[in-house]
């Protein structure tokens, strides 16, 4: 089997489960959430949820990272690249890093803010992961029509 095809597997099974998740936190559950009083446990499970998914995605950004520019070793390297593969490795990089930021920051805020139990800081850091999380979700969206387009010209 070609290298460049065993890359593309762990990239495409990286990029399911960042993207899924991504697009169910940041479409469905977490607009939905904080429009919804809840107890001090649920806001503890779903930050446990959330921080898990966030590890997670630290995974899954590591390996695209990995994945990617395997895959692009194995065509012989950055000079053998096209416009649109180009544009996919920049902006698919900035796309894992910000996976990375997701995992801290509002992390971060949302942690602080359970802990001292003010509810409607805790929903600001909500909204913020989330309206992350969409951005991510659009900009894997660019980067799929990019690397299809990739694939063409």
């Amino acid at each position: 089997m070609p290298q460049f095809a065993i890359w593309q597997f762990f990239h495409l099974i990286a990029l399911f489960y960042w993207v899924g998740g991504l697009v169910f936190l940041g479409f469905y559950l977490l607009p939905r959430w904080v429009r919804l009083e809840h107890t001090p446990q649920a806001w503890q499970l779903l930050q446990q949820a959330i921080q898990a998914f966030s590890f997670g995605g630290i995974l899954a950004a590591l390996l695209l990272l990995l994945s990617g520019y395997a895959m692009v070793g194995s065509i012989g390297g950055f000079g053998h690249l096209g416009v649109a593969v180009w544009i996919m490795v920049v902006l698919g990089t900035i796309a894992a890093l910000g996976a990375f930021h997701l995992a801290f920051a509002p992390m971060k805020r949302l942690r602080r803010a359970l802990n001292e139990q003010d509810w409607a800081a805790a929903k600001k850091a909500l909204r913020g992961y989330g309206l992350f999380a969409r951005f991510l979700a659009a900009l894997a969206l660019v980067l799929t029509f990019v690397g299809v387009l990739g694939v063409y010209l």
